[in-house]
């Protein structure tokens, strides 16, 4: 049974909704959600030396590389953040960057106790992402089945007209999962072999994907 503190590891497939178990794990165990995608997003807001590079890698339709996401890794632990009961939710994504979280955490008195990969059937998955409604005026997101607006095609928190991404075409989404399953399938293995892996079924309801979590813990 994991025991608190502890540093778990989320990752899976686009459309999982990793972000969203993550975040209400973290408030259930009062953890500190690490998201690797807000801090990377959060670098290039600020123009930083990290954010160039993240922008220039994006704007050529590639990951941030290992050495850049490893280096906002590390800038974060360093800025005083806690290195036991730690969330890290999208990180790692390659055996390379998983190497290198162990050895941060080695050395500042850490361990990762749990990997969660959260997973669901193509066909889930791509329901969910290309049914997603944004609303570009104040952030609040919507769905076509899951969450649906009160006003169709208008944003309940704000008014504002909603839209879908550009690449949330069914074809697109499917492109997206193959490569990212083929990409993470090595780092897959590299948890399981140490014993650190469970597989949680990502499909259902947002509470019943939560329990599953929770049983997967220990409990609450």
């Amino acid at each position: 049974m994991v025991r608190l503190p502890d540093n778990i590891v989320f990752f899976g497939p686009p459309g999982v909704g990793k972000g969203v178990q993550a975040s209400r794990l973290s408030e259930r165990r009062g953890m500190v959600h690490f998201s690797m995608g807000d801090a990377l997003r959060a670098e290039v807001a600020e123009g930083t030396e990290l954010g160039v590079l993240i922008e220039e890698a994006l704007a050529r339709g590639e990951f941030a590389s290992d050495e850049t996401v490893l280096a906002v890794l590390e800038k974060h632990l360093d800025r005083g953040a806690p290195v036991t009961g730690l969330i890290l939710d999208g990180f790692p994504r390659t055996i390379a960057q998983a190497e290198k979280l162990e050895q941060m955490l080695t050395d500042r008195g850490g361990e990762l106790s749990r990997v969660l990969l959260l997973d669901a059937s193509s066909d889930t998955l791509v329901a969910r992402l290309t049914g997603r409604l944004l609303c570009a005026q104040c952030g609040e997101t919507f769905h076509q089945l899951f969450k649906v607006p009160e006003r169709e095609g208008r944003c309940d928190a704000c008014g504002s007209e909603l839209s879908r991404r550009e690449d949330d075409s069914e074809s697109v989404q499917l492109e997206r999962l193959n490569t990212y399953r083929y990409l993470t399938e090595p780092l897959a293995g590299f948890y399981r072999q140490r014993g650190l892996l469970d597989v949680i079924d990502g499909s259902g309801s947002i509470e019943e994907v939560s329990e599953r979590i929770d049983r997967s813990l220990g409990g609450a």
